[in-house]
């Protein structure tokens, strides 16, 4: 019987990942020295998950009910935070997709990132809704609040779960190259 090893299995890169990596943004976001390259776009990137998750975790502390003395219907404001947050997030991850195109739409776990993506933006959005629609929930913490809010916080956390192993997981790190 012969051992197949993981690295015997393996499917090539496709071929269009290449020519991306190969445009003049992909390599200069990769291999510039401008401080405006790679590691200005984590620096954003990571500034937008600070305002994200960080107003999300207020959001949810509160629906949850462990600061029941901050009133529920300002918090409608933390949304700014949110969405600001998110489209930085957006925007410097669309970049850090063109500087390793081939890292990312490679690994398994950069899916389920973007799934659990969706599912934090569909309970945002229910959870804005709520509080629009209820008067900020008049003060209170319903079942449904407190489900969402387990949702959100849980599914934010799945996305900075997935998002730090996309740095360790990858088979490949550039077309042609394992890592």
């Amino acid at each position: 019987m012969v051992d197949l090893g993981y690295a015997d299995v393996l499917l090539p890169a496709p071929q269009f990942l290449n020519t991306l990596e190969r445009s003049g943004l992909s390599t200069w976001i990769r291999e510039s020295e401008s401080a405006f390259a790679y590691y200005f776009v984590l620096v954003i990137h990571n500034i937008g998950l600070a305002l994200l998750v960080g107003a999300c975790g207020v959001l949810g502390a509160r629906l949850l009910g462990f600061v029941p003395e901050l009133p529920v219907a300002p918090l409608r404001r933390y949304f700014r935070f949110v969405w600001a947050g998110f489209w930085l997030n957006v925007v410097s991850g669309v970049f850090l997709l063109i500087a390793y195109p081939t890292k990312a739409l490679t690994n398994p776990v950069f899916y389920i990132k973007l799934v659990l993506i969706a599912l934090g933006v569909v309970a945002l959005k229910r959870i804005e809704r709520r509080l629009s629609l209820d008067g900020g929930m008049r003060d209170s913490t319903p079942a449904v609040g407190r489900s969402l809010a387990l949702w959100m916080l849980g599914v934010w956390l799945g996305v900075l779960t997935a998002g730090r192993a996309l740095a360790y997981t990858a088979t490949y790190l550039l077309y042609g190259k394992g890592t």
